[in-house]
């Protein structure tokens, strides 16, 4: 079966990813936190046609992951791709931030991640297939006093990808992450969820001898 699995699951960026690929006939399964949210979203996507799954985790929990990844895994096989586009935001002035939120944040923004890399990577590599994107962040590029656990959180990210894209160069694994440098808005000419999406897509559709790893966007 054709499945791509999206962890943080929500309304923006991984609406957009989930419909365009539901629409080109994938199974999406969800993962995020809330279960009542991903009932709506697995509703809403199934209004447009567009057969959809959930699971519930907490993805700075590893156990937590992976008990949500398995069981998609045993339903439905092994996912096409796999996106993380979890993240935890506290906006706040840097002075004013409590190092307590940031170190729990950065369990979401970079823990979670790494969390997915240890638990699917080996077994991308063993197969020599597979691909495995992350969100990310202008941030990343450049921290901001109000966003400051971002910032660091996207940092962070960006780092762990382009080790993980280093292991796993030479071989058929994909690993990419999409650096989103503005404010996602569905009237956003750039910035919608849908235009965003599309970079995904193009993303997925690379072969390999021709993988980015980062698209600054």
């Amino acid at each position: 079966m054709a499945l791509i699995t999206i962890i943080g699951a929500g309304t923006g960026i991984s609406d957009g990813v989930a419909r365009l690929f539901g629409k080109k006939g994938y199974t999406i399964a969800l993962i995020a936190r809330t279960e009542d949210k991903l009932q709506a979203q697995v509703q809403k996507l199934a209004n447009e046609g567009i057969t959809a799954t959930y699971a519930v985790a907490d993805v700075a929990d590893e156990n937590s992951l992976k008990t949500a990844l398995f069981k998609i895994r045993d339903a439905f096989g092994h996912a096409d791709m796999i996106l993380y586009n979890a993240a935890a935001v506290s906006v706040k002035d840097i002075l004013e931030q409590d190092w307590a939120i940031i170190s729990t944040q950065f369990n979401v923004n970079v823990g979670g991640a790494f969390h997915l890399a240890k638990l699917v990577l080996p077994f991308c590599l063993k197969e020599n297939k597979g691909k495995i994107f992350f969100t990310g962040g202008g941030f990343a590029l450049g921290g901001d006093p109000q966003w400051t656990s971002l910032s660091i959180g996207k940092a962070g990210l960006r780092n762990l990808v382009q080790a993980l894209a280093k292991k796993a160069e030479g071989t058929h694994v994909h690993i990419a992450q999409l650096t989103v440098c503005g404010y996602v808005n569905p009237q956003d000419a750039k910035y919608s969820p849908d235009k965003i999406a599309e970079q995904y897509w193009r993303l997925f559709e690379q072969k390999a001898g021709e993988f980015e790893n980062e698209v600054i966007y």
